[in-house]
C-alpha cells in the first residue's frame, strides 16, 4: 500500500487529497515545466497517523486550555511504521544515498531539513500543531486533513518570484518578475506580447542591478503557466547557470485598478448585472451570494450573516464545498463579547465551515464594545473587519433609532484603523450615505475599502475622489 505520490503522478483533479499547490505543481511537471523534485503526503497519510489508537485517545481528551500537555503527548507518539518507512523511501528517491536539503511545507508552515529523522519529526510536528489549532477552535480532527509537500532545495545563482499577471497593472497582458538581493528587491514589469520592460521598481539596497536579459525568459514561462493552469499565479523561481527551476506556487486574484482613494464594494440585494468599477460584493442572502460568486469568479463575495440561520449556513456550505466557490467568504454575525465570537466560530466549525487559507472570516464591528476591545476580538482569529457605520453611530450615541454620526464616529474610525493595521487585517467600512467628512477620515486613515449601496455608486465615487484630492492638497 502506497499513500505518497511524486508530483508527476498527481494533477489538479487530485487537489482535494493532495492540496491545491501540490496539484498545480503536478500539472506543471507533467507539462514539461522545470519544477524542483518533490513528493506529497496526502490527506490519507494524515488520516493514517490520526487513526492510531494512542492518538485517538489523546484527541478525545483534547483541552484547549492545556496546549503544552496536548502537544507533548501527541509528539511522543511515533508515526506508523509503514508510513515512516514509505516517507524515508521517497526521501531517498530525492536524495540518493546521501542526505539532501528539502523544504517541508503545508498551508500552515514551512521548514527546511537535511536528513530523514528530522524530516519525520517535522512532518509529525506539522500535524500535531494542526491538531492543536483544531482543538483550540473546537473543529473536527477527522474532517480537516493537512497535506504536506516535501521538495528538494536546489542551488541557485539568483532567485525570486514570478507573478504571471502583474498586480501593479491589474492586467493579464503584463507579468511581474521579482529578483531577490541580500538587502533589497528588484521588480520588473514586462509586457507579455513584446517582453519589453515597462517599469523597474527597486526596494531596499540593490548593489548589482539585474540585466533584463537575465530574467526575460520568465515572460514566456508566465504565459505557459497560465495556459496550463488557467488564472493568475505567483511562482517562486531559481536560476542556476542560466536555467530556471520553479518551486512554490499559489493562486492570486488579480486586483483591479481603482479610480478612487478606497476600494469600492457594492452592497447588493440581488445578483448584479455588472462588476465594472467594483472590487467585491456584500450580500445578505446565501443563495444570492452563491449566484453572485458564480457570475463573477474573479471578485470576492462576502455573505453578511445577521445571526445563526441554519438555512443560510447550509446554502453557504454547499456553495463552498460542493460547488467550489472559493471567492465566497463570510462575515460573522454581530456579537457583544469576545467569548461570543469564539462560540460563533465553534458553531460554524461544527457545521464544517472553518476559516483557512481559502476561506476568510470577517468580524462585524457593530457595538461600541467591538471597537473598544477590537484587539481582543481579532486575537480570536479573523481576516478582516467590517465597520458598521449605522450601528456604531447609533450605539455610540446611545440612541434607539438611526442617527446622524458625530465626532464619536471619527474616534471609532481612528481606533479601528489603527488596530487593524497593527494586527495586519483588512478594514472595510459599511456606509449608507456619502458624508464628506467621514470619507476624508477614511482616506486619511488608510482604510482598505468602503461598502456602498450599489444605487449610490456615482455619489460615493465622486465624493471619494474629492476626499482624495483634499488629502493631497498642500496644507492638509
Amino acid at each position: 500500500m502506497h499513500s505518497l505520490s511524486f508530483l508527476a503522478e498527481i494533477s489538479l483533479g487530485d487537489a482535494s487529497s493532495f492540496g491545491e499547490e501540490a496539484a498545480a505543481l503536478g500539472d506543471l511537471t507533467k507539462a514539461g515545466v522545470s519544477v524542483s523534485p518533490a513528493f506529497v503526503l496526502p490527506a490519507a497519510a494524515y488520516g493514517e497517523f490520526l487513526a492510531r489508537k494512542e492518538v485517538k485517545s489523546i484527541l478525545n481528551l483534547c483541552d484547549s486550555k492545556k496546549p503544552e500537555e496536548f502537544h507533548r503527548l501527541l509528539m511522543g507518539i511515533p508515526l506508523p511504521t509503514r508510513l515512516a518507512k514509505e516517507i524515508e523511501g521517497f526521501y531517498r528517491s530525492l536524495s540518493g544515498p546521501r542526505d539532501t536539503l528539502v523544504s517541508v511545507r503545508s498551508v500552515r508552515a514551512k521548514k527546511q531539513v537535511s536528513d530523514a529523522p528530522s524530516l519525520l519529526s517535522t512532518i509529525k510536528r506539522f500535524w500535531v500543531d494542526h491538531m492543536l489549532s483544531i482543538c483550540d477552535r473546537g473543529g473536527n480532527f477527522f474532517k480537516e486533513p493537512l497535506p504536506i509537500i516535501v521538495q528538494q532545495v536546489v542551488g541557485s545563482d539568483f532567485s525570486g518570484n514570478l507573478h504571471t499577471s502583474s498586480p501593479e497593472v491589474g492586467s493579464t497582458d503584463f507579468c511581474a518578475v521579482e529578483v531577490n538581493h541580500p538587502s533589497g528587491k528588484e521588480r520588473f514589469i514586462f509586457e507579455k506580447g513584446t517582453a519589453d520592460v515597462t517599469k523597474r521598481i527597486v526596494s531596499g539596497v540593490v548593489e548589482a542591478p539585474t540585466a533584463r536579459e537575465e530574467v526575460a525568459d520568465l515572460v514566456s514561462w508566465s504565459q505557459k503557466i497560465e495556459q496550463i493552469l488557467g488564472g493568475s499565479y505567483t511562482v517562486s523561481w531559481k536560476n542556476y547557470r542560466g536555467e530556471f527551476v520553479f518551486e512554490e506556487i499559489k493562486t492570486v486574484f488579480l486586483p483591479r485598478l481603482r479610480t478612487t482613494a478606497l476600494e469600492v464594494w457594492f452592497d447588493v440585494d440581488g445578483v448584479p448585472d455588472s462588476a465594472e468599477g467594483v472590487w467585491g460584493f456584500v450580500v445578505r442572502d446565501a443563495a444570492t451570494a452563491k449566484d453572485t460568486a458564480k457570475k463573477f469568479p474573479s471578485h470576492k463575495v462576502l455573505l453578511l450573516l445577521e445571526g445563526i440561520d441554519f438555512e443560510q449556513i447550509d446554502e453557504f456550505r454547499e456553495a463552498r464545498h460542493k460547488e467550489g466557490l472559493k471567492n465566497l467568504h463570510l462575515t460573522l454575525p454581530p456579537v457583544r463579547t469576545v467569548d461570543g465570537l469564539r462560540e460563533i466560530k465553534r458553531h460554524l466549525s461544527g457545521e464544517r465551515i472553518q476559516r483557512g487559507p481559502h476561506l476568510k472570516f470577517f468580524f462585524r464591528a457593530f457595538y461600541p464594545a467591538n471597537v473598544i476591545l477590537l484587539k481582543q476580538f481579532l486575537e480570536v482569529g479573523v481576516d478582516g473587519v467590517i465597520f458598521d457605520e449605522a450601528a456604531l453611530a447609533q450605539g455610540l450615541l446611545g440612541a434607539e433609532t438611526k442617527v446622524e454620526p458625530d465626532d464619536s464616529l471619527g474616534w471609532a474610525i481612528s481606533e479601528a484603523s489603527k488596530i487593524a493595521k497593527s494586527e495586519g487585517v483588512e478594514l472595510l467600512y459599511l456606509g449608507d450615505r456619502a458624508r464628506s467628512w467621514v470619507l476624508f477620515e477614511l482616506v486619511r486613515r488608510g482604510v482598505k475599502g468602503i461598502i456602498v449601496p450599489q444605487k449610490h455608486q456615482k455619489e460615493f465615487s465622486k465624493a471619494l475622489q474629492e476626499a482624495e484630492g483634499e488629502r493631497l492638497s498642500p496644507g492638509v
